[in-house]
């Protein structure tokens, strides 16, 4: 027997070749991200974590993130940087998409909140 739903586990954050980081709103709601806020991934002991390296940043920056439409309540945003993505494909051993799942918040002593990313395991479609 076969089943339809094979994996239903959707992905937190997900990264392309092309440099777009789609984020969701889970992850937007733990890190409190807004518009204008820019991301950044540090690597300690083995460990990726997804935080917040500037707030309401002015100016154009790489990673900042807008939201993924004009609406009123737009919980899910989207950051463009080629760096940051092509850095994780290469991690995670696939160079066009990277669906990826994070784990619980916490507090990291050099960057204030932030979330572990499970770079080896890439969701499937």
């Amino acid at each position: 027997m076969t089943t339809t739903l094979e994996n239903t586990r959707r992905p937190d954050i997900t990264f392309h070749g092309s440099g777009r980081i789609d984020i969701t709103a889970r992850v937007a709601k733990a890190l409190s991200l807004h518009q204008g806020d820019v991301i950044d991934i540090a690597h300690d002991d083995g460990e990726y974590y997804l935080y917040v390296k500037h707030r309401n940043a002015v100016g154009r920056h790489e990673a900042q993130c807008a939201p993924t439409y004009k609406g009123r309540t737009c919980n899910n945003l989207r950051a463009h940087s080629r760096r940051l993505c092509q850095a994780v494909l290469k991690v995670n051993g696939n160079y066009t998409t990277a669906r990826l799942p994070v784990g619980e918040p916490l507090q990291h002593q050099g960057l204030g909140t932030a979330l572990p990313i499970i770079i080896k395991r890439n969701i499937p479609r």
